[in-house]
Parts: C-alpha cells; sequence; structure tokens
C-alpha cells in the first residue's frame, strides 16, 4: 500500500462509480479497477460493492476512507512542514550565549518569535570557553559570544562592538574622575572571564593607573556583580547594553581614556551545514 493507491481510493470512495473516479484522475477505468482489486487482496477484504450504475462502500471500505483521509492529510501536512523548514519558518535551533549577553539575546529573538511563533529555540547559557566546546560537539547549532574563535574552523556573523563604562554606586561622587573612583575603591570586580582578552587588557591597564594592591578580580554572574555594586562592595566596568539593566541609583562613566570597547558576534562551525532556518535568524 502507497500513497498513490491511497489516493486513488479516496477518489474512487467520493465518486458515484470507477469510471467516474478514472475520469477524475485523468486514468484508464482498467487501471483504477485493477489497483483497487490489488488493495483488496493485499488487506483480504472486500472495499467497494460494485454496481453498474453507482457503487457503494463496504464496512470495510469505510473504514479505508477514513484511514486513507487521514494518512493523506498527515503526509501533507509533513510536506508542508518541511517546506516551511527548508524557508526558516518551522524548526528549532539549539543557541549557546554568554552570560553577560543574555540581555542582548533577549532583545534580539524577542521580535523574531512573535514573527515565527512556530520555530522553538533553545538557549544554552555557558561561559565562552565551555559554548566552544559545545559547537565543536554539536550540541549547539550557534553561539552568541564575545571570545573570538579561530577564523579557520569558524564563520563570524555580525559582530557588534560598544564602549564600555566604569559603573560604581551612589556612594561616590559622580563628579569624580575615573581614577579618583578607582583608587576609592576596593575591589574591582569585572563581568568577563579571566581568559578573556578584554578581561587581561583591562587588568593590565588597572594595574598601571592605581594602586597595585587593589584586588581585580572576576563574576560572571551578572545579577550578583549588579548587587555587588549596588551595596558599595565594588565597582566594575560593563558594556554598554547592560546600562538598561542597572538600577537608577549606581552611577555609570563612559571610559575614553584609554578607549575600552566590548565586541560580541554570532558564530558557527565552518563545516557544518546551516540550514535555511538558521540563516533566516541570523539576517533578520
Amino acid at each position: 500500500m502507497d500513497i498513490r493507491q491511497l489516493t486513488y481510493f479516496v477518489a474512487i470512495a467520493e465518486a458515484n462509480t470507477i469510471s467516474d473516479a478514472a475520469k477524475r484522475l485523468n486514468i484508464a477505468q482498467s487501471a483504477l479497477s485493477q489497483m483497487l482489486k490489488q488493495l483488496e487482496t493485499e488487506l483480504g477484504t472486500v472495499l467497494v460493492e460494485r454496481h453498474k450504475k453507482q457503487h457503494h462502500l463496504t464496512p470495510s471500505g469505510r473504514i479505508m476512507y477514513d484511514e486513507a483521509l487521514s494518512i493523506i492529510a498527515q503526509i501533507n501536512l509533513a510536506k508542508q512542514r518541511i517546506q516551511d523548514s527548508s524557508v526558516g519558518t518551522l524548526g528549532s535551533i539549539n543557541i549557546g550565549v554568554d552570560a553577560l549577553l543574555s540581555t542582548v539575546l533577549y532583545a534580539a529573538i524577542k521580535d523574531y518569535l512573535n514573527k515565527f511563533p512556530d520555530v522553538k529555540l533553545n538557549f544554552f547559557q555557558n561561559d565562552p570557553f565551555t559554548l566552544k566546546e559545545m559547537l565543536e560537539d554539536r550540541q549547539i547549532d550557534i553561539a552568541l559570544t564575545h571570545y573570538l574563535l579561530n577564523e579557520e574552523e569558524y564563520v563570524t556573523a555580525r559582530k557588534e562592538t560598544v564602549p564600555v563604562y566604569l559603573v560604581y554606586s551612589e556612594n561616590y561622587d559622580e563628579h569624580w574622575t575615573v581614577n579618583e573612583i578607582l583608587n576609592q575603591s576596593n575591589d574591582i570586580i569585572l563581568p568577563l572571564h579571566k581568559k578573556e582578552t578584554l578581561y587581561k587588557e583591562l587588568v593590565l591597564w588597572l594595574n598601571r593607573t592605581i594602586d597595585s594592591e587593589k584586588r581585580i578580580t572576576s563574576c560572571t554572574d551578572i545579577k550578583l556583580l549588579l548587587q555587588l555594586i549596588k551595596t558599595n562592595q565594588c565597582v566594575s566596568f560593563v558594556p554598554e547594553f547592560l546600562l538598561s539593566e542597572l538600577p537608577k541609583s549606581i552611577h555609570v562613566h563612559k571610559v575614553t581614556n584609554p578607549s575600552l570597547v566590548y565586541s560580541y558576534q554570532w558564530v558557527y562551525l565552518k563545516n557544518r551545514y546551516l540550514p535555511q532556518i538558521m540563516t533566516e535568524f541570523l539576517s533578520f
């Protein structure tokens, strides 16, 4: 039994005679009669009572008709889902994201999900080095990360660069210079992994600028970091997109000397198949 036989049987069931069904299908009546006979032989039961002026479905034929309609509808739905997937309107994407970039990701996908509600996005938040391993193991399809990956192995898409700001609590005078704020602080906590290039650059600059006894460390838990800043337990440097997450009581100071910037991008393996759904997601 195949889809052609099911389609032909539905035509027979919905016509008055096999002759009418053959005309509707644009095939020879003898061929359609032979197909019906083969189908009945395969199933071991009579499906249609043949009469000259009008045929009738047997009880088995009525069951066959209902099942055929259901199967054909399911196949057509499967075809539509596959076609939708090929043009990027249906399917799923496994997305990795740096903890720091969750805010950026939310802004990027909010409108996307409104436009493509049938696309399923699965999120995996982790540090950039674990995300790299997940990309290599194909646990995720794509990652939003600050970490720069080898261009020979990875494709970089939609790279963005934003300025970096010094953020500190209201206990500091907002008119102080960057150096004055840093020299008055006890701890400087950066929202970056210690292995990242920007973290290393900031540490080198800070060590040249302020008292070397200042404690400089890392915290990639953004909610915890913001709480530490708010309670005057540290100051920090954050990319511009995080400013919208800050309480109003926290002061911000754009760092222009040196000019500090934070860059991030979408990355995926160069040698992997990029389905249309991912292409549409990136272009959105």
